[in-house]
């Protein structure tokens, strides 16, 4: 395995664990004091044409990148705080189906940049 897989594995499986980790929650959790400063959204919960909206624009900084390692390094930190403000999906598939039924090209295109097949393998 080369070492630019290497790292993509491991920022992939950091992304995967601060994603999972920021999915769940225990009964014990206390209610939110000031409904004004919940999160902005539940899991799940993110517009496809939000996400569309903000890859489109990433796409630009993505190209300027030297390698599809670190363009996917760059955007899955920045896809955590994008989520992290408009609800998280539930996993890779759930993303893969939003982006490819509201902006395909859009997705084949950052996809493409980062050589993956999906962001179920991102």
């Amino acid at each position: 395995m080369t070492s630019d897989r290497r790292l993509a594995v491991f920022l992939t499986l950091i992304l995967g664990a601060a994603v999972a980790s920021g999915c769940s929650s225990t009964a014990a959790d206390p209610p939110s004091a000031d409904p004004q400063s919940a999160a902005p959204a539940a899991s799940g919960a993110y517009s496809a044409k939000d996400v569309c909206a903000y890859l489109e624009g990433e796409i630009p900084a993505l190209k300027e990148i030297g390698s599809p390692v670190g363009r996917h390094a760059n955007l899955a930190g920045k896809l955590a705080t994008f989520f992290e403000a408009h609800g998280k999906p539930e996993n890779g598939a759930v993303l893969d189906a939003a982006t490819k039924a509201e902006c395909p090209t859009v997705r084949t295109e950052v996809l493409a940049l980062m050589d993956v097949d999906s962001f179920s393998s991102f």
